[in-house]
């Protein structure tokens, strides 16, 4: 079943660290898309979530750099 989250991002200065985030977000397998915003310092990701879980979504944030809260 398709789901959403909007996680809060803590760290983002520029659109390199966007594409960061956005990269890593859609390099999980059932992330089906992932709109990081620089100026809220958010990213809402739309995923299949019988096949990754919320916490995998952070832990993809926290391993790309950034902090998740």
């Amino acid at each position: 079943m398709t789901a959403s989250s909007t996680l809060k991002i803590q760290g983002m200065t520029c659109n390199h660290c966007v594409m960061r985030v956005a990269k890593a977000l859609k390099s999980l397998p059932g992330v089906q898309d992932a709109q990081v915003d620089l100026q809220k310092a958010q990213a809402v990701i739309t995923y299949d979530d019988a096949k990754v879980a919320p916490e995998k979504l952070a832990a993809a944030v926290v391993e790309s750099g950034y902090k998740v809260g």
